[in-house]
């Protein structure tokens, strides 16, 4: 019966076309501008990193001997990795480098598991959820749009993990719970719509 009910609508959606093209030209465009925007969220988080470091020079300085170095407090080097390694993820998402480095570090793992729990329960027939879980085998205009869909909570995933982990490392004081629930969020969601999703959208 849920199959006979989603086939009707698998034939009712086409001839909605020209508004789903509508759709995917405005999301397709939403992402060029999310890539300039993850560019500068990456650029300034690496900068405020290290901008802190240096205030926290001068305390250090302060609070320990001239002999004791910065390199003394143990949260030093990895907020000095951390800084570093966001303004040049940054320049790697601009110049598309990155976005590739991502493409293939996170294509052999298991994702996009959303699909697959649809898939194992039988609403939806397997075949349909190739075309709509791979964008290079869309068909119709409104499949691609799903594929959008999914992408843009795919793009959330990575922003919530990236800001997560710069809370986490940056933190002062002990790590909150608040931090830990929004990673694991993060990798919760990415698990569910793809790490990858949203990455070829960036090129």
């Amino acid at each position: 019966m849920i199959t006979r009910i989603f086939y009707s609508i698998n034939q009712f959606l086409p001839n909605f076309n020209d508004l789903f093209i509508e759709i995917n030209s405005f999301i397709e465009l939403v992402f060029g501008y999310l890539k300039y925007i993850f560019f500068v969220i990456l650029l300034i988080i690496g900068i405020l990193t290290l901008l802190s470091l240096r205030g926290k020079y001068f305390l250090e300085r302060i609070r320990y001997s001239k002999e004791q170095k910065l390199a003394d407090n143990p949260m030093t080097k990895p907020r000095l990795i951390l800084g570093t390694l966001y303004i040049l993820f940054a320049f790697g998402i601009l110049l598309d480098w990155f976005t590739f480095f991502l493409l293939v570090v996170f294509d052999p793992l298991p994702d996009r598991l959303i699909f697959n729990f649809i898939s194992f329960s039988g609403i939806i027939d397997p075949f349909a959820l190739n075309s709509v879980s791979d964008i290079s085998k869309v068909v119709y205009p409104y499949e691609k749009t799903i594929y959008y869909g999914v992408a843009i909570v795919s793009f959330m995933a990575l922003l919530t993990i990236t800001i997560s982990i710069w809370q986490i490392v940056n933190k002062e004081r002990p790590v909150s719970k608040k931090s830990i629930v929004s990673l694991m969020s993060g990798i919760v969601i990415g698990l569910l719509a793809g790490f990858t999703t949203c990455l070829p959208l960036f090129l």
